[in-house]
């Protein structure tokens, strides 16, 4: 695990001179006028879980880079701390000696940067196997490691080429395998696929989440793309002017933006592949539904508006769904998802998907039924329908239909299975 402790960088001469004017509040804009210092890092305070793709994204200029390499060093904090727990206690990395900081780097945190930096003059294998050679590892034992990290990245086969022999994303991948090759915990990813064309951009997102759930490496990860940040982050931080103004899952970010700033960046985003079907669905039973029948201990419900369609359940729990008082066939989202007979598509059928389904599966689920679909639980637990009103609402507004379920109007707009 890493732990940032307010740190602060300045950059600019006798740059302690700034630190009373940032206790006092003054802004980065302020302490430039007056002093002709820039604040890089102003109090930043965050832990990274281990095992956690921890992304940092921001505008250029808002300090990103500089707090990354303040984490290794690389850049020399004012003050602060930095500091990584490991199985053997924890280490204050901004107390370390140069030899110590060294042998952290090559040890325990490895880099990656937006260019690849491989040699040129040493083949894919000898680049790969850097790392290992700089911790003094014998020559049999790098050379096993640096194939290992080769098949990971998907790219064995390729170890007698040169740099110049691969394409970009190929490159690209060298360097994650050499980042990898150093068995280091940690990994410091500058903005390591800003310079690629979009499509290699996105397989090697993809190939990141594979070799993560691979090999659950914790992962310090700088971005300007917000798209790539919600995509691979367990948690997002956004800075702005030297500070973190916002740390939060993918969805939080999206549905909860704090300041003015977060919501301006996250406007545009996607929110089909992060948001959740536990965010947008209504709750039921709740007040947009209402009884409508008892039949053998299960309890029916109907959307106020709606009665064509009723939900039954027993103690909470999905029984079944009726349409016109006609039961009609249950299935699980991701058994529809993987159904490749054209005839089951667009069929009265109920999808039933879990909380954490994103709103592109249930989008998907659209394609195979008309009908809303229910949120359950792993115990089949009722948590709320999302019909094409909330979906559209989600997507459009990026939050729940809160406003329209508090007034009872969220149905303006006729779905459209009827």
């Amino acid at each position: 695990m890493i732990r940032v402790e307010h740190l602060v960088k300045v950059f600019g001469d006798e740059p302690w001179r700034a630190l009373p004017l940032l206790e006092q509040g003054r802004s980065k804009a302020e302490i430039r006028e007056e002093t002709g210092l820039t604040v890089g890092v102003n109090d930043v305070s965050f832990e990274l879980e281990a095992g956690e793709v921890f992304v940092i994204m921001g505008l250029s200029g808002s300090g990103k880079s500089t707090l990354m390499r303040c984490v290794n060093r690389l850049i020399e904090p004012l003050s602060g701390k930095v500091l990584l727990t490991t199985d053997d206690g924890e280490i204050d990395v901004t107390a370390l000696s140069a030899p110590e900081l060294r042998a952290l780097r090559r040890e325990r945190m490895s880099m990656v940067f937006q260019r690849f930096g491989l040699f040129p003059h040493r083949t894919v294998l000898d680049n790969v196997a850097y790392g290992q050679e700089v911790r003094g590892s014998p020559r049999e034992e790098r050379y096993r490691v640096a194939r290992e990290m080769l098949s990971v990245v998907g790219l064995e086969g390729w170890g007698d080429s040169k740099p110049n022999e691969l394409s970009g994303g190929m490159q690209q991948r060298v360097g994650l395998a050499r980042a990898l090759a150093t068995q280091a915990n940690v990994l410091l990813m500058d903005e390591p696929f800003s310079a690629l064309d979009p499509l290699i951009k996105v397989n090697m997102q993809n190939e990141l989440l594979r070799i993560q759930a691979e090999l659950h490496r914790t992962i310090l990860f700088i971005t300007h793309d917000l798209d790539e940040a919600l995509r691979i982050g367990t948690r997002v931080a956004i800075m702005d002017d030297g500070e973190i103004v916002q740390v939060g899952t993918p969805e939080e970010i999206i549905v909860e933006p704090r300041t003015e700033y977060v919501a301006d960046f996250v406007e545009h985003a996607d929110p089909t592949g992060v948001m959740t079907a536990r965010t947008v669905a209504v709750p039921v039973p709740g007040q947009r539904f209402e009884e409508s029948g008892q039949q053998d201990g299960t309890t029916f419900f109907q959307r106020v508006g709606y009665p064509e369609v009723s939900y039954g359940m027993h103690d909470g729990r999905f029984v079944e769904m009726r349409v016109d008082g006609v039961p009609v066939e249950a299935m699980r989202l991701e058994d529809a998802l993987q159904e490749e007979t054209p005839e089951i598509r667009r069929r009265d059928a109920v999808l039933l998907c879990g909380p954490g389904a994103t709103l592109k599966q249930v989008l998907k689920g659209r394609t195979y039924s008309r009908l809303p679909q229910l949120v359950v639980d792993e115990d089949d637990l009722v948590l709320g329908v999302i019909s094409e009103n909330e979906l559209v609402h989600g997507i459009l507004y990026k939050r729940a239909n809160e406003e329209a379920s508090a007034a009872g109007t969220g149905d303006a707009a006729a779905p459209a299975w009827r």
